[in-house]
């Protein structure tokens, strides 16, 4: 086996391995997510005041969960692009090639929608859901707020929320490199194979 075959062989092995990951991750923020819907629907209907602490923690979830999916997608292009370039050495242009739509009629035939784009877009509707109730949540609270123990434990518990948000989004990327460390690595030349270049057919 040539190093560019090993190579190939470890990159289609490992971005199954993050499309797996991929979804297992969505399926368990969905648990918590859901566990969140359900608790905060119970809390509104007794009108108790821990709704805005469960609103708070579905906004929480719900940012991680559509942060973590962008990273998931970031990592799956990432080996897609590491099999396109060494199966060049190998097979030829394969998964980089993608094969025109089969006309089976409008309405059941197959479409070009990317899967991972399409959950993406859910965590963030789900995300502005959250967001939107616990604005609404924090402009009941603050029309009634009190100077009691209670309330500014609420209160503190919202800015922490939010402030945990920024946290995620300032330091909840990767440290490394991956620019860095393709850099030396070969690219495939489309042209010299006679190949238009065209978008990966394994993404999703």
């Amino acid at each position: 086996m040539t190093a560019d075959e090993k190579r190939l062989e470890i990159a289609i092995a490992t971005r199954e391995f993050e499309i797996d990951l991929f979804w297992k991750r969505s399926i368990f923020f969905w648990g918590f997510i859901s566990v969140a819907f359900v608790g905060y629907a119970a809390l509104r209907t007794a009108n108790s005041d821990l709704a805005i602490v469960v609103a708070c923690f579905g906004m929480v979830c719900s940012s991680a969960w559509t942060l973590l999916n962008r990273g998931s997608k970031y990592w799956q292009e990432n080996w897609e692009a590491k099999v396109e370039r060494y199966e060049v050495n190998v097979t030829g242009p394969l998964f980089a090639v993608q094969e025109p739509v089969q006309r089976k009629g409008r309405w059941l035939q197959a479409r070009r929608y990317s899967v991972s784009k399409l959950l993406i877009a859910l965590s963030d509707y789900v995300l502005i859901m959250w967001l939107a109730l616990v604005a609404w949540e924090y402009y009941r609270f603050v029309r009634r707020f009190e100077l009691s123990a209670k309330d500014v434990g609420i209160g503190t518990f919202g800015v922490v929320s939010l402030s945990y948000l920024v946290f995620l989004l300032l330091f909840g990327r990767t440290t490394r490199s991956a620019d860095a460390s393709d850099s030396s690595e070969p690219k495939p030349d489309h042209e010299s194979l006679g190949e238009e270049p065209a978008d990966s057919s394994l993404t999703l």
